[in-house]
């Protein structure tokens, strides 16, 4: 069952604003960093889909923390009764219960865009994530444009494609947003893990850009 938005700042479809950019919120880094950036040219609304993922309890409150630190609501679309079937179906139990998950979320950030009249939809697909997997793909992304241009005028964008995550990290200082208010834990609810992929890759990231995370972050600690 999805639940209703929080709130909705938008005109109507007939009432299109044609700067409004939907735009799709995890907590972690990449999608809060893009959150602060296109809300500097225009009207974000960001919006938070649960399909069961471990971590949805923990994304879902950071992103509702940096969304509020704009003077924004949190869109909410609760799909975590379909992220459990899928769940339920496998033989090992996936942190992310969804294969192909951007092929969901953007479905979903479409026809959200669609019924709060919203010109965009922006995810933080980045330069490191193209050949990572397929649903971060160039050729992905541009099927995907054309099925939204086959059903309007809603456009979808990649505001940080060019940028690896280094890069990301020194845009998200220059905004001035407090990443450690984000979460990139596919293990955790709560403290990051320090095992998994996502935490490898965030706390080497961090290191290679020069920026420091608080001592304690990791529950593990870093492999020497």
């Amino acid at each position: 069952m999805t639940t209703p938005p929080t709130s909705c700042p938008l005109a109507p479809p007939t009432e299109r604003t044609a700067s409004a950019t939907v735009v799709m919120m995890s907590g972690g880094v990449d999608s809060t960093t893009m959150l602060h950036r296109v809300h500097r040219t225009q009207l974000a609304v960001p919006l938070f889909v649960d399909y069961a993922q471990k971590a949805a309890r923990k994304e879902r409150a950071v992103a509702e923390q940096q969304a509020a630190a704009l003077g924004l609501s949190l869109q909410v679309l609760d799909m975590s009764a379909v992220g459990n079937a899928f769940r339920a179906h496998q033989v090992a139990k996936l942190h992310v219960p969804l294969p192909h998950r951007n092929l969901v979320v953007l479905s979903l950030g479409l026809s959200f865009a669609v019924q709060v009249g919203a010109s965009q939809v922006a995810i933080a697909v980045i330069a490191d994530d193209l050949d990572g997997y397929a649903s971060a793909s160039r050729t992905f992304l541009a099927t995907m444009r054309a099925i939204a241009s086959s059903l309007g005028d809603i456009a979808i964008v990649t505001p940080l494609v060019d940028l690896r995550k280094t890069e990301v990290i020194h845009e998200g200082v220059r905004l001035g947003v407090d990443l450690t208010q984000t979460h990139s834990c596919m293990r955790s609810p709560e403290r990051h893990c320090g095992r998994c992929t996502q935490c490898v890759r965030r706390r080497q990231s961090f290191t290679e850009a020069g920026v420091s995370e608080p001592e304690g972050f990791y529950a593990v600690a870093a492999a020497e």
